[in-house]
């Protein structure tokens, strides 16, 4: 959505068939990222696995904006509107990636914590 919206600057209001393109474009990367999210593997993944499973959910998030973009209009099918809607999905996806990293980091230091003053409870009881 802020892929268009950014493409979409330069008008004063947005055309009420684009709300429905705007919810099958969301529809279609919530359910890619749901799908990447979910993946719960038994045992520790690779570094290589992540950054290639990683590397998929991008160009996933990528393909569908480029082609559901250019089948709606959005962005040319061009090379200039090829390398226009990667940079505006890669600074999305570095956007979001930063703040999941941020929440993930406080999370997990706030977990630490708490182990941290369970050990010291339990040793008040030995």
């Amino acid at each position: 959505m802020l892929v268009f919206g950014i493409s979409t600057l330069r008008y004063d209001m947005i055309d009420s068939a684009n709300i429905w393109r705007i919810f099958i474009i969301s529809a279609a990367t919530s359910l890619l990222t749901a799908g990447f999210f979910s993946i719960d593997p038994r045992k520790p993944m690779k570094k290589i696995v992540n950054i290639l499973l990683t590397v998929g959910h991008f160009l996933g998030l990528y393909a569908i904006v480029y082609c559901c973009g250019t089948w709606f209009g959005w962005f040319e099918a061009s090379l200039d509107g090829l390398l226009s809607v990667l940079i505006s999905v890669a600074i999305v996806y570095a956007f979001t990636t930063v703040i999941h990293m941020i929440l993930v980091k406080k999370e997990t230091d706030d977990l630490n914590e708490a182990l941290k003053k369970y050990g010291k409870e339990d040793d008040k009881f030995f």
